[in-house]
């Protein structure tokens, strides 16, 4: 088989994912004159994981006067256990309040009380900064914002996968795509702006939109660029639905409002494992909780029960969204397990989110820095649209040095090449692979992870690779579907290497062979970069610039 047309695309700025990080890059470039153009492997503005938020994002500027950017960037380095990147930390913080007047010009409606942005106080943040839409769906931030792009003038480009990323001259160049109709593409560009989220569906149970498969990470790690933190994963411990497709969220509310925690004797788990206060209670620890009473048998129906009964109906009434829609049936109890949240670890960028290679940008979960070990609620879209805008801005800037793009034809025809090369059949057809692989990381390197679970992981993981060495692709979904689960198995690969050399605790990390957090020897960043024939691993001495571990508030 062979593509059935081949064409070239050109624009200033190569935005690939078309999300909310995506969506505030490009239009912060657009706005500083760049011909823009947006590339998603699903529709631009859906099928991403702004689009099934909650809407809520962490912002300073608009509650208490003493709440501020240095009270926001101290709470999530305390978080992040002091892994976090404390200058990508402030220029967030920073740039945090001005973006929730940006998203009301595009058209966003926060929720409001008398005129006043209505605030909520979450979990592991000092004050109360968290700011929602007004029905806590994220498509009525996204919606608007893909709106305001179009009318400026950024191109959209929807189902296109991205293969490869191409530099020349020592500097970004472009990349190449393939759609499910077997349309071969090259883009050039001057700059190149990664926003295509997490990894999350490498895990058989998450929350996150279909289509989050490392894609960014890989693409980026493959031209040479340095990945850091893919130890660290959240998973989030109250989620409802198949698979944990849908959480109930915030736990440390509903919680704190009164619900209780039971497993299947009646036991009410919060109490049982001494775990504190719902407000300062961090994702991690309660997740690994319920899992050991699902581990002990101790479950119901593969989780645990969510109690509501206990909560008063006038607080009920104020928890609104936050509580599943079945609960309008009068229904008080809902089974919850742990699922894949949030992925920390990503591309190495500097403060103006750019990696290793000029032109060449991340931001968004893709990216890696802000988080540290672990994620505070609120600070994920947080993120989108301050990094966003970041990278948008710099990357503008950047196009007067860089020059027209110099695409490697020798590249491009060798990529080609290869992918025509898989189009055969009589191989491993790739889908049965993916349950293994994501029960495979789910079982052995999630919530909780131990050398021995960790090295298996490893052996299977080359195992799946041997078996689709020689796969069966007849359709252009099937090659699409196989590069997806390459990238996977490369990102799984990342995430146990780094969990099995991090020999401690830390976050959402945890090694049941090394059960404490050790400030000793692991006030590092676990770095990986490409080489002949793999991948090296090193441990990078943290910079601690403005916040260091100590004192009983930090856990420390």
């Amino acid at each position: 088989m062979q593509f059935k047309e081949s064409e070239t695309v050109s624009c200033d700025i190569l935005v690939i994912g078309g999300g909310g990080t995506g969506l505030r890059a490009a239009v912060e470039a657009r706005e500083r004159g760049a011909d823009v153009l947006v590339v998603s492997k699903s529709r631009v503005g859906y099928g991403n994981n702004t689009y099934i938020s909650k809407a809520a994002l962490s912002a300073t500027g608009w509650g208490d006067p003493k709440d501020g950017p240095e009270v926001h960037l101290k709470d999530t380095v305390i978080g992040g256990r002091f892994l976090n990147d404390q200058t990508l930390v402030a220029m967030m913080a920073q740039e945090a309040g001005s973006q929730i007047a940006f998203l009301e010009k595009c058209g966003v409606i926060f929720s409001k009380k008398e005129g006043k942005i209505r605030l909520a106080h979450a979990a592991g943040h000092s004050f109360a900064r968290h700011i929602h839409a007004k029905r806590r769906v994220g498509s009525e931030l996204i919606l608007p914002l893909k709106a305001y792009a179009k009318e400026m003038g950024v191109r959209f480009s929807d189902r296109v996968f991205v293969t490869k990323l191409f530099s020349a001259r020592g500097r970004i160049a472009g990349a190449s795509g393939v759609t499910e109709d077997g349309c071969f593409t090259i883009f050039t560009a001057k700059c190149v702006i990664l926003a295509t989220g997490g990894f999350a569906h490498i895990y058989l149970h998450t929350d996150n939109a279909p289509g989050i498969t490392g894609d960014g990470q890989a693409l980026a790690f493959e031209l040479g660029v340095p990945i850091k933190d893919m130890e660290f994963v959240q998973f989030y411990p109250t989620a409802t639905g198949n698979l944990g497709s849908r959480i109930l969220l915030y736990e440390a509310f509903v919680l704190g409002a009164g619900a209780l925690l039971k497993n299947a004797k009646g036991e009410d788990i919060i109490a049982k494992h001494g775990l504190s206060d719902p407000m300062v209670l961090t994702r991690d620890r309660l997740a690994r909780a319920i899992m050991g009473e699902i581990s002990e048998g101790l479950d119901v129906e593969g989780g645990v029960i969510m109690d509501l009964s206990p909560i008063p109906e006038a607080k009920m009434a104020k928890l609104g969204s936050l509580i599943p829609s079945k609960r309008s049936l009068g229904r008080k109890e809902f089974i919850v397990s742990p699922t894949t949240h949030f992925c920390m670890g990503g591309v190495v960028i500097d403060k103006n989110t750019e990696t290793s290679v000029p032109g060449l940008f991340a931001a968004g979960e893709v990216g890696v820095g802000i988080h540290g070990a672990n994620r505070l609620a609120g600070n994920a879209l947080c993120e989108v649209f301050t990094m966003g805008r970041v990278a948008g801005r710099k990357a503008a800037q950047k196009l007067e040095e860089m020059g027209a793009p110099q695409m490697p034809r020798d590249e491009i025809s060798a990529e080609k090449a290869r992918l025509e090369s898989l189009l055969v059949d009589g191989g491993q057809a790739p889908k049965p692979l993916f349950p293994l692989l994501k029960g495979l990381m789910w079982q052995k390197a999630g919530i909780v992870r131990h050398r021995d679970s960790l090295e298996e992981a490893l052996q299977r993981i080359e195992g799946f690779r041997s078996s689709i060495s020689k796969p069966s692709i007849t359709e252009w979904t099937q090659l699409i579907r196989y590069l997806e689960l390459q990238n996977m198995l490369l990102i799984s690969e990342m995430v146990c290497r780094a969990a099995l050399l991090r020999t401690e605790s830390r976050g959402s990390h945890y090694r049941s062979d090394y059960p404490e957090e050790d400030n000793s020897n692991w006030l590092r960043n676990i770095v990986l970069r490409k080489e002949e024939g793999g991948m090296r691993l090193e441990a990078v001495p943290v910079s601690l610039d403005a916040i260091v571990p100590g004192g009983a508030e930090q856990g420390a």
